[in-house]
């Protein structure tokens, strides 16, 4: 009896131990709830990206609780109860694909429903056209038919889908219920005209709603894709009416799947909705071409529609990702989404073609320029850019022709070049580069030719008799101004930019638009002296005054270039370029006090050049 007290008191410690061992167990599983809680959102969101599945590390749970464990205690390990409960969490997954093993009985599995649910939904729409063509029942009993097969596919699959081995078949059963029952109202709609079209499609959007929504609920991209698929390569089998209408039908789809592409961040979702109507729009530009109809106003606005619709899921589905594959696909569609309203527009041709493809380019740019703050990633900005750049040349050229397209392109680019230059960004700069290339080589080549700076007579400034041509000699000297101000513009901008600098490494940019800028300015002197006397001396009088502009501006670049060789080499190009046109050039093609002038002219102003560079050297030294 000697042991009674002692052992008393070691099961008094025990107790005591086993009651703080229980006050832990409950504040870890209280710790593990909370965290369960707060990461759910985080959980489902990353279950169901298109990334592999990693599972959050848990919190560490503290062994002193409030502040009541044993000081100097050593962190005991989680007991297998809070592990468990970790791993219970953490490992929670929706069965959003049928099962997750991509080999072994389960992808048999997945490939067997889906494929029964293709022949399925291939065998409804065989029904609603076999029935249609022997005039079997009447339309109400077909369509009903139909519905009730839809709804029934659908109220089966919900069925399966609570079991664990029957999702796959669940999934297949529902997608191809919800798209028997789109087809259905597209089939009243747009094939026995049971249902007016307003009608029809606010009907089919009420169940492609319905099903985007089952699918967002069951956290299944897959369902809502099988959805898309089938609706949009089944529609064209039972419309029999307008392809304005079958862009339309296809179109209510991609409008309900905008919020869970946005909300889930279903990006194959986003995809596959914004083909059918692109592709199908392009099928309503090329039938309104071969149409003998001019009612194209029913096509042009489904098509906007599809624009609309196509651009707002692009910038909603971008905002603030970063993740490479959705801000690609974000990027596709917001360049994918216009382009059939701009085929209607060449369609249209003339001013209507000019102004919905203008239209269009302004919405563009506008998302482009707002990129920032709507939180859309770089990427997805330019493509908005370039396709709206693309669509404002199409309106340019689709509204001015001949001789007004170069000066409006040659306009279009000056003004970009300014912005650029404002904004101190080099968008703008790229878009006056892409312009102004496409005006320059109408300007060269048609409407400001090099041939007429060389040769006289020459058209279109002068025939070949030597008549003159005001209106050929007046559109010259507006193109080659431009031309002259591009030039210095995108120099100037440039500088800005850095891009261009007094040195070899920016000589790709400088050389070129310095040589562009010395044909706008002999295009300008020539076409302005050709207008003062329209004869050959007023031809030989112009080149005169080129050399010896040629000769000024080579002088300035000596003149900057003291300290900056590349200036320096560029003023001797310059000048090696003037006498070069001397004797090549000016000593045939001139005659009389026109040949003297340049040659005298030019001399003088070589040998003072030389006399005052030489003190501006020593200065400098």
């Amino acid at each position: 009896m000697a042991h009674t007290p002692l052992d008393t008191h070691e099961l008094a410690g025990l107790a005591n131990e086993l009651a703080e061992l229980t006050g832990r167990l409950d504040r870890a599983r209280a710790e593990v709830a909370s965290w369960a809680a707060r990461a759910e959102p985080e959980i489902e969101r990353v279950t169901e990206s298109d990334q592999p599945h990693s599972r959050p590390g848990l919190p560490p749970v503290s062994d002193s609780g409030s502040g009541e464990g044993r000081r100097g205690e050593r962190p005991q390990p989680a007991s297998p109860t809070v592990r468990a409960a970790a791993e219970a969490t953490t490992s929670v997954r929706p069965a959003d694909d049928g099962g997750s093993a991509r080999n072994g009985p389960e992808s048999a599995v997945n490939i067997l429903a889906w494929v029964g649910g293709a022949i399925t939904l291939v065998g409804v729409v065989l029904f609603l056209a076999l029935a249609a063509s022997r005039g079997w029942f009447g339309v109400p009993l077909r369509l009903a038919l139909g519905g009730a097969l839809g709804l029934a596919l659908v109220g089966i699959g919900a069925r399966l889908h609570r079991r664990e081995d029957g999702r796959a078949g669940a999934l297949a059963l529902a997608a191809t219920g919800i798209a028997a029952l789109y087809l259905d109202v597209g089939t009243a709609t747009a094939k026995y005209d049971y249902l007016p079209h307003a009608l029809g499609l606010a009907l089919g959007l009420l169940v492609a709603v319905a099903g985007i929504a089952l699918a967002d609920r069951w956290r299944s991209e897959l369902l809502a894709c099988g959805v898309v698929v089938g609706v949009g390569l089944m529609l064209p089998f039972v419309n029999d009416g307008p392809l304005a209408l079958l862009v339309a039908l296809v179109l209510v789809p991609q409008v309900a799947a905008v919020p869970s592409v946005v909300r889930r961040g279903w990006t194959w979702l986003g995809l596959v909705a914004s083909v059918f109507p692109v592709l199908y729009g392009w099928v309503a530009v090329f039938g309104a071409l071969l149409s003998e109809s001019n009612d194209r106003a029913p096509s042009t606005t489904v098509l906007l529609a599809v624009f609309a619709v196509g651009a707002a899921l692009a910038v909603l589905s971008a905002r603030g990702v970063t993740e490479a594959r959705a801000v690609g696909f974000s990027a596709a569609r917001l360049v994918a989404a216009p382009l059939p309203a701009l085929g209607m527009a060449q369609d249209w041709y003339g001013w209507q073609g000019a102004v919905l493809a203008g239209s269009v380019g302004c919405v563009l740019l506008a998302i482009a320029g707002l990129g920032g703050r709507l939180g859309l990633p770089k990427p997805v900005a330019v493509a908005g850019a370039v396709a709206g750049g693309v669509a404002v040349f199409q309106a340019t050229a689709l509204a001015v022709h001949g001789a007004g397209l170069t000066g409006v392109l040659l306009g279009q680019a000056l003004v970009l070049a300014v912005l650029a230059w404002l904004l101190g960004r080099t968008g703008p700069l790229l878009a006056a580069g892409l312009y102004g290339v496409i005006g320059l080589g109408l300007a060269v080549f048609h409407d400001a030719p090099v041939r007429a700076l060389v040769t006289f007579p020459s058209e279109p400034y002068l025939s070949w008799q030597g008549v003159p041509n005001s209106s050929a000699l007046l559109t010259g000297l507006t193109l080659s101004v431009l031309v002259t101000l591009l030039a210095i513009a995108v120099l100037v901008a440039g500088s800005r930019l850095r891009l261009v600098r007094a040195d070899v490494e920016s000589a790709w940019l400088w050389a070129p638009v310095g040589a562009i800028g010395l044909y706008g300015a002999a295009g300008v002197v020539l076409t302005a002296t050709l207008l003062a006397v329209p004869r050959q001396a007023g031809f030989v009088g112009g080149h005169a005054l080129v050399t010896i502009s040629w000769t000024l501006i080579a002088l300035a670049l000596l003149a900057r270039g003291i300290r900056r060789p590349v200036l320096r080499v560029a003023g001797l190009v310059l000048v090696a370029a003037a006498v070069a046109k001397l004797f090549l050039f000016d000593l045939v093609a001139l005659d009389g006090l026109a040949r003297v002038a340049a040659f005298v002219g030019a001399g003088l102003l070589l040998l003072a050049a030389g006399s005052g560079y030489a003190r501006l050297v020593r200065s400098h030294r």
